[in-house]
C-alpha cells in the first residue's frame, strides 16, 4: 500500500513537472537550431543594432559561423539560436559602453536568439584562441560548455545543435542524452583531455552522458565503475564529439577521405583517426567545403583600386602598381608577382618557399611578396632574404596590405601539407588571381590545374610537396603569364565569374541546411 501511494505521487508530480516545463520552455512553430561557435565575424543587421556590438574572430570559422547565421536568420526556416562567448573587451572595443552596459546587451540580445556566455574566461579577451595564464583555452571551453549543457539544451530544447571544433566537443554527448540531434563540424585537428573529475569540477557533471564519450583506456561500465575512473581515465573531447554526433562534418570532401584513410599519421591523435574512420563507415560523415566572406569583392573591398571581371587587366596593373609600392619591390609592370597569402607555420610548409625563393627569382624572373604572420624561425629567415634580394619583400601581416596582394600579384602560393578547407586559394580567384596549391584537401577540392587549350582549370596543381613539385607550378604559371594579353585576359574573366558562382557562402549554408533538415527528419520519424 505505501509503495501504491508512493509512485502514485511520483507519478503526479512527474505530470506537473512536464506539464510545467512544456509551459516554460521556448515554443516555436518552426525547427530549433541552436548553432555554438566561439567565434563569429559579425552578426546579421536583422538582428537588430545591439548586435553589431558582438564581434570575436580567430580564423576561418568566424566567417562561415557569421555566414550561416545570416542565411539561417534570412531563410525564415528555422527558430535560431546562437551561443557565444561573451568577450567583454572586444565589447569594449566596438563600443565605449560599460560593464553594466554590456551586461544588459546580452539580456536584450537573448530574446533575440544570441547567447552570449558570461564567465570570468572570456573577460578579458580581445582574441578568441590568444593566450591567457589563468583561463587557459581548457577551462574557456569548459566554461562555454557548462552553460550550454547546464541550461540552454534544457530551457531551448533545439532540435538540431550544431557544435563546432573542440571547444563545444562535449556539448553532443550531452544532447545525446537529452534526446537532442546534434551535427559536429570539424574545422582543424585538434583536440583536449581532461579527466571525469576536471570536467565535474568546472560544473559540469559528466556521469549524466558518459556513455557518449570516448575515454582514453576502454571503460567497460561507465556507469557502473565511474568512481574507479574518475580521476585516471581521460575523456578525448574532439574524439568525443564526433562519437556522440548525430553527423560529424569536415570543411572539405577531400580533407575527410584524407583523414579517413590516415593520411597524417603524426598529426592526427589515434583516437580521433579511429572515431572519424568509423563514422565514415556508418555513412554519418561528410564534407561540406567553406567559402569566403561575401565582403572578399575586387568591386567594393577598400584600400584597393577596384576593379571587376570586364576590366580585369587594368585593375590588376594598378593593384600591382601600389603593392610594389608599399612593399619596396622594383615597379615593374610586366615581372610576374607570386604572393604568399598564408601563415608560416608547419601545416603551410613555407620552408619550401623560403629555401628555393632565391633560386626561383632568379631562374624565372619572378618577384616574391610576403604579408603573414608565424614561427619566429620563419620570419627572421624571410627577413634576411629580403636584405639581400631587391625582387623578395616581406611584412608582418596586415589585412588591408594582404588584400592589396590578392588584388595586385598575378598567382599565390599554397603548398600545404595538408588543408582542412583553405580560404585564400578561393578568395584570390575572385581578384584574378591564381593559385599554385599542392593536391591536398580543400585545395584539391577547390583547384583544378588550368588546361589554357581547353580554357578550363582555375590554377596550378602539384602532387609532391618538394622543390620540383613547387618549381613545376612555378613553370606553368610563368607560361601561362607569358600569353597574349586577350588570351590571358578571356580565361581570368571565366575564372573570376566561375569562382564566385562556385565558392560563395550562401552555397554553403544552403548545404548545412540540408543536413539540419535530415537530422530534423530523423528525429521526426
Amino acid at each position: 500500500m505505501v509503495y501504491s501511494e508512493e509512485n502514485e505521487l511520483h507519478d503526479i508530480v512527474s505530470r506537473e513537472i512536464a506539464t510545467e516545463y512544456r509551459r516554460s520552455v521556448k515554443h516555436s512553430k518552426l525547427p530549433k537550431i541552436l548553432l555554438c561557435t566561439p567565434e563569429v565575424t559579425e552578426l546579421p543587421e536583422g538582428l537588430g543594432n545591439a548586435a553589431n556590438m558582438v564581434s570575436a574572430k580567430g580564423g576561418g570559422l568566424g566567417d562561415i559561423s557569421a555566414s550561416l547565421i545570416r542565411y539561417l536568420n534570412e531563410s525564415q526556416e528555422y527558430e535560431l539560436h546562437v551561443v557565444l562567448p561573451k568577450y567583454d573587451n572586444k565589447i569594449k572595443h566596438v563600443a565605449a559602453i560599460t560593464n553594466q552596459q554590456i551586461d544588459q546587451l546580452a539580456i536584450v540580445l537573448s530574446d533575440r536568439g544570441i547567447h552570449l556566455v558570461n564567465d570570468s574566461a572570456f573577460s578579458y579577451l580581445t582574441d578568441p584562441y590568444s593566450t591567457h595564464k589563468v583561463h587557459t583555452s581548457i577551462r574557456r571551453a569548459l566554461a562555454f560548455q557548462r552553460y550550454i549543457i547546464n541550461d540552454l539544451l534544457d530551457w531551448i530544447q533545439p532540435d538540431v545543435v550544431h557544435c563546432n571544433d573542440w571547444m563545444t566537443a562535449l556539448i553532443p554527448a550531452a544532447a545525446r542524452a537529452k534526446g537532442i540531434k546534434s551535427l559536429f563540424t570539424l574545422h582543424n585537428i585538434f583536440t583536449e583531455k581532461q579527466s571525469l573529475m576536471q570536467i565535474e569540477l568546472s560544473g559540469i557533471k559528466p556521469v549524466e552522458f558518459a556513455e557518449w564519450l570516448y575515454f582514453e583506456h576502454y571503460p567497460g561500465n561507465i556507469r557502473e565503475n565511474w568512481q574507479l575512473q574518475f580521476e585516471t581515465n581521460p575523456v578525448d573531447f574532439t574524439a568525443s564529439a564526433i562519437l556522440a554526433a548525430d553527423l560529424f562534418n569536415t570543411v572539405s570532401p577531400t580533407f575527410l577521405i584524407e583523414l579517413k584513410d590516415n593520411h597524417f599519421p603524426d598529426i592526427v591523435p589515434p583516437a580521433v583517426f579511429q572515431m572519424i574512420k568509423r563514422k565514415y563507415e556508418e555513412g554519418r560523415a561528410l564534407g561540406i567545403i567553406n567559402a569566403p566572406n561575401d565582403t572578399i569583392n575586387p568591386r567594393i573591398l577598400s584600400n584597393i583600386f577596384n576593379f571587376s571581371a570586364e576590366n580585369v587587366t587594368e585593375g590588376k596593373a594598378h593593384n600591382k602598381d601600389l603593392f610594389q609600392k608599399e612593399l619596396n619591390l622594383p615597379q615593374e609592370p610586366d615581372i610576374p608577382i607570386f604572393f604568399w597569402p598564408n601563415r608560416l607555420y608547419f601545416q603551410k610548409a613555407p620552408e619550401l618557399m623560403i629555401d628555393n625563393a632565391e633560386y626561383f627569382i632568379k631562374k624565372y624572373k619572378i618577384q616574391i611578396a610576403v604579408v603573414a604572420n608565424g614561427d619566429t624561425k620563419h620570419e627572421k629567415a624571410l627577413e634576411k632574404l629580403a636584405t639581400k634580394n631587391k625582387n623578395l619583400a616581406y611584412q608582418h601581416f596586415d589585412e588591408s596590405l594582404s588584400n592589396l596582394g590578392k588584388a595586385g600579384a598575378d598567382f599565390i602560393l599554397m603548398p600545404s601539407r595538408y588543408e582542412p578547407c583553405g580560404l585564400p586559394q578561393m578568395e584570390a580567384l575572385r581578384f584574378g588571381t591564381l593559385p599554385l596549391v599542392r593536391a591536398t584537401g580543400g585545395l584539391r577540392d577547390t583547384i583544378n590545374h588550368l588546361d589554357v587549350h581547353n580554357n578550363t582549370g582555375n590554377g596550378f596543381v602539384f602532387q609532391i610537396g618538394d622543390k620540383a613539385g613547387m618549381e613545376y607550378a612555378i613553370r606553368e604559371a610563368v607560361n601561362f603569364y607569358g600569353l597574349p594579353r586577350d588570351q590571358k585576359e578571356n580565361i581570368l574573366q571565366r575564372i573570376m565569374i566561375e569562382s564566385k558562382e562556385k565558392f560563395n557562402l550562401k552555397n554553403t549554408a544552403e548545404k548545412y541546411m540540408n543536413v539540419y533538415d535530415q537530422l530534423i527528419k530523423e528525429k521526426m520519424n
